[in-house]
Parts: structure tokens; C-alpha cells; sequence
């Protein structure tokens, strides 16, 4: 779990609509997505991949697969090279950021606005780089927030698919500056720390007072965990609630158009 303190402004803003959505992430782009697009597909779900175009740390997809992906999908950038963007110097981040937008969007033969942030690790002049290349949003890792951001470039996420002690929750939480997170995580999803478990208090809070209940995860580390059976299992449950499943294109749009204003993007994207 990584991750640095971003931000001094509250995370999250109030629900004002009862909307209610599920959106999944899917990250880097493993040949083991596969996997997960069958599931996806067999329990009628939406998700956004964000595929770097190359990665030291395990194999990606060839483009061929992921232009089919994103026909059924959405996939989004993860830089170009999957590097740390606070590991490197701003010049280094930018390029990562702003070449990785365009060999995605050279690949997939339309602009892509969806983007997420290597192993957590961003931080304010990281996420105004990321706005600056003309994304719409940049997804973090800052669990256990089931509404719309202030800044959608400090974007959160409900859960990520894997299980560690409380305490550790606690501390990334803090370790982030996500002090929503950490009140969430104690009260909202009663300081579960099982990921399934975790999720299955997303889905019920979104179901009674409106949100987006949005899990992440790698397929490369369900494929290690041997938890498919568990990820299979959540996916049923999704299908329990009354919940409209979208990519987070989607709820990207939703951002801007719940402030009357207008994504600077003409990308195919629907739910």
C-alpha cells in the first residue's frame, strides 16, 4: 500500500443526488485481464483498464487486445513506462504523462481521458501535470470514499482488492492526508479488513444514500492470491443492488456536468 500525503483540503464532498453507481478500475494491463473481461462480461458490469504502454515490473497486453478491450470497455493511461511519478523528476513525469495520453490514444485511435496515478504515488504538482495533459481525472489510491471528490484529480476509491490489518488501512489513510478515508473506514465500512468484505459495505451504503461504490484491482494479483472465486463472488453481489455499473469516464463526465461545466472532450463514452 503506498502513497504520500497530496493534499490539505478536504477529500470528499457531500452526496446532493441519489445516484447510484458501481464502476470497477482495473490496473497495468496484465495478460490476466482476459480473465477478468470474461467475468465482466458474464455478470453485465462496466470497468475502465489502465494499461501503461510498457512495464519492467510484469507483462502487458499486446495492442491488438487492448484496442478489443477497449471496444467492450474503457482503458485508460497509466503512463507510458509505469514509473513513480514522484520518484522522478517533474520534466521526466510530465513526459511519462503527456506521451503516455498520446501513444494510448495513437493505439486506440481516439482520445483517452481517463488516467491513473502508478503505485499511488502522485502529489500536487503531479496532479496538475495530469490536468495540464488534458485528462479529465486521475484516479488514486485513497480507499473508502464512495462520493464524488472536490478535485477530480484526487479521485478515490471505495476499496482495492486486497487484504490487510486495520491498522495498516489506518495508516495509509493517514499516511495520504485521506482523513475522510480513515472516518469512513472505522464508521461506513466498520473497519473490515477482508477486501470482499470491505466492498460489500460500499455496495450497501451506495445502495441507501446514493454515491459510486468503485473497487480496484490488479487480475495479475488475483491470479497470485488465487481469489478469482472471491472476485467472482463480488461481482454477483453487485448484481443485488440497484446500482448502475459505468466506466469512470463516466462518472468523470458526471463531475463536470454536475457543475455545469463541459468536459474538454469529445472521447465515445456513455455509461
Amino acid at each position: 500500500m503506498q502513497g504520500e500525503q497530496p493534499q490539505l483540503e478536504p477529500t470528499v464532498e457531500g452526496s446532493t443526488t441519489k445516484e447510484k453507481y458501481v464502476t470497477l478500475s482495473v490496473d497495468d494491463g496484465h495478460p490476466t485481464d482476459h480473465r477478468t473481461v470474461d467475468l465482466l462480461q458474464q455478470y453485465g458490469l462496466k470497468a475502465t483498464f489502465y494499461i501503461p504502454g510498457a512495464n519492467a515490473e510484469r507483462a502487458v497486453m499486446e495492442p491488438g487486445e487492448i484496442r478489443e478491450i477497449d471496444r467492450l470497455f474503457e482503458v485508460g493511461s497509466h503512463t507510458l513506462n509505469h514509473l513513480r511519478l514522484t520518484w522522478i523528476t517533474p520534466e521526466k513525469a510530465w513526459r511519462e504523462i503527456s506521451d503516455g495520453k498520446k501513444a494510448s490514444e495513437d493505439m486506440l485511435g481516439h482520445e483517452v481521458v481517463s488516467f491513473c496515478y502508478p503505485g499511488g504515488k502522485f502529489n500536487r504538482r503531479v496532479a496538475k501535470q495530469v490536468e495540464e495533459a488534458g485528462f479529465l481525472a486521475g484516479r488514486t489510491c485513497m480507499y473508502f470514499l464512495n462520493n464524488y471528490p472536490r478535485n477530480p484529480f484526487l479521485w478515490g476509491v471505495s476499496a482495492y482488492a486486497n487484504t490487510y490489518p486495520a491498522y495498516v488501512q489506518l495508516r495509509h489513510c493517514f499516511l495520504e492526508g485521506n482523513f475522510a478515508g480513515s472516518y469512513h473506514y472505522v464508521t461506513t465500512f466498520k473497519a473490515r479488513t477482508a477486501w470482499a468484505a470491505q466492498f460489500m459495505c460500499a455496495l450497501q451504503h451506495v445502495s441507501r444514500e446514493g454515491g459510486m461504490a468503485h473497487l480496484y484491482f490488479h487480475s495479475w494479483e488475483i491470479d497470485q492470491n488465487d481469489e478469482w472465486d472471491e472476485l467472482e463472488a463480488v461481482f454477483k453481489a453487485i448484481a443485488q443492488h440497484s446500482l448502475t455499473p459505468v466506466t469512470n469516464g463516466y462518472l468523470y463526465r458526471r463531475w463536470y456536468e454536475k457543475r455545469g461545466l463541459v468536459a474538454e472532450s469529445s472521447v465515445h463514452e456513455t455509461a
